[in-house]
């Protein structure tokens, strides 16, 4: 082919290309425009019905089928976040989540942080009392001590932070993070009232036969989604799904399964051992609704999560202690050794819980839970661990070390070859120590929403209404992890000392 040849073709390919790419742009439109999008949702899954766990340790409810109706609707995809009530505002004002489904009410504070779907439930306030001591008003309600869920209206109603709907006088409040607790404490004789919505109040009063309630006139209050400020194309899409949903007549459907079913189907649970005996009372804590399962899941979880900390412990602990050695052998302070002093100082002197409501909340903003999780344990194991490598470096005869040298070793050969190896006898047991108290340790894991085995167990007594049987077994279960490791490591320190 001649020259022109090659030039008319090339300018063919040319043109071709330029009137391909209307083609092209118009699909990637197409496409993008297909593309689902996607809305995080953040809520509190311990608010049966409108939010809780079912059998599997999946989030279901009244909420969560309503909103999963509406993105069917909008064709919008939802990914669901569990996490403390009390933290949700917070993980909306960080852009954590776009809407919160909480069961919560619109209110002049709330809406200067964020903006309200329209309104997608009705309730009123009611006061649950013990039969043997009732309560049937504000009034009498007034200085006695009342249990609430924690940042809900019923909390500022009861504390006098509004008046809105009547006024509680020099009420002791106490402050809970889910419903059922505070019904616990009710029952065990702690509170003298509960103030909650009339729903929780009907199916907690049916599934207990000691309790009644009483409905506070002229505390209606309505329930709608809480949305990311500003996002009025968010507020739209749950109102315009939230209208089809209403119009098609599956929020009937869901308000009959969720509201008037589940009361109706709730049974009595204050006499289980009374009339089933004590297996019987087994039977329904554990066996019902497949609840050993929580235990199990939770154990995992503790036991995954404590090793994985303790890995990460040990390396952080390595590079401080030897950053630290290395200063003192230098006989001044450089910058390393002052950045891991005080980080020993500050780890060893604040909560591991304030930790990790530092490092899930603040630093990863309410996503990857679990990495979370292992990353401020490991930080928490980190500031001790290095202290016990430092002893076990620092506890090697001093003579291995001029050995070292003796035989043309440099500091970092004589550490590596001579005065580590010799340390490990010393370090060893203590680093299984750490892991025996790290699996202890985790049991704060449900303050950002991680089942774990002390979660689990609470979870268990919220829905049965028995606290003392679900937090022994998780109690037991704990004692036997522990115990095992325990011999496990005799075993091993046995085997160490036998080497010498």
């Amino acid at each position: 082919m001649g020259r022109n040849g090659k030039s008319r073709a090339l300018i063919c390919f040319v043109l071709c290309m330029i009137m391909a790419l209307p083609v092209y742009f118009s699909s990637a439109v197409a496409v993008k425009a297909a593309e689902q999008q996607t809305i995080i949702i953040g809520t509190n899954a311990e608010y049966s019905p409108f939010e809780y766990l079912d059998d599997d340790g999946n989030i279901t409810g009244f909420d969560y089928d309503l909103l999963e109706a509406i993105a069917k609707e909008e064709n919008v995809k939802l990914v669901w976040k569990d996490m403390p009530f009390d933290s949700l505002m917070g993980s909306m004002e960080a852009g954590d989540v776009q809407v919160i489904a909480a069961g919560i009410g619109p209110t002049e504070d709330r809406k200067k942080s964020v903006d309200f779907s329209d309104v997608y439930y009705t309730g009123t306030q009611c006061i649950i009392s013990r039969k043997d001591n009732p309560i049937k008003d504000f009034e009498e309600m007034s200085g006695k001590t009342v249990a609430v869920l924690e940042g809900a209206q019923s909390d500022m109603i009861a504390s006098g932070e509004t008046t809105d709907y009547g006024e509680v006088k020099d009420a002791k409040v106490k402050r809970f993070k889910n419903a059922s607790s505070a019904v616990m404490e009710l029952k065990n004789g702690g509170a003298d009232a509960v103030l909650i919505d009339n729903i929780m109040a009907e199916i907690y009063c049916k599934q207990n036969s000691d309790l009644q309630y009483e409905s506070v006139p002229s505390t209606a209050e309505d329930t709608v989604f809480c949305i990311e400020k500003g996002n009025t194309e968010l507020v739209q899409i749950i109102n315009d799904g939230l209208a089809k949903v209403k119009k098609s007549g599956e929020y009937d459907d869901l308000y009959q399964k969720y509201f008037v079913d589940t009361v109706e189907n709730s049974e009595d649970v204050t006499d289980v051992a009374a009339t089933d005996g004590f297996l019987g009372l087994l039977s329904f804590i554990f066996l019902q609704d497949n609840r050993w399962k929580f235990y199990i899941n939770g154990l995992g979880i503790t036991l995954i999560v404590s090793l994985l900390s303790v890995v990460v412990g040990i390396l952080i602990g390595l590079v401080v202690a030897l950053v630290r050695l290395g200063a003192a052998k230098k006989g001044r302070r450089t910058i390393l050794s002052t950045i891991a002093d005080i980080y020993v100082d500050v780890i060893r002197g604040t909560p591991s819980v304030l930790q990790l409501m530092i490092i899930y909340f603040a630093v990863f903003h309410s996503r990857l839970g679990y990495v979370a999780a292992v990353v401020s344990f490991g930080i928490n194991s980190g500031a001790y661990v290095s202290e016990v490598i430092r002893g076990g470096i620092l506890s090697v005869d001093k003579g291995q070390s001029e050995a070292g040298r003796s035989l043309g070793l440099g500091y970092k050969d004589t550490m590596r070859f001579i005065i580590i190896p010799q340390a490990v006898k010393t370090i060893l047991p203590a680093m299984g120590n750490e892991f025996i108290q790290l699996i202890k340790e985790t049991s704060i894991l449900g303050y950002v929403g991680i089942m774990d085995l002390t979660k689990a167990a609470s979870y268990v007594s919220s829905r049965t209404y028995q606290m003392f049987i679900p937090l022994i077994v998780a109690g037991i279960m704990y004692y036997l992890i522990v115990k095992c490791l325990s011999l496990l490591l005799k075993r091993f320190e046995r085997r160490l000392r036998e080497s010498d």
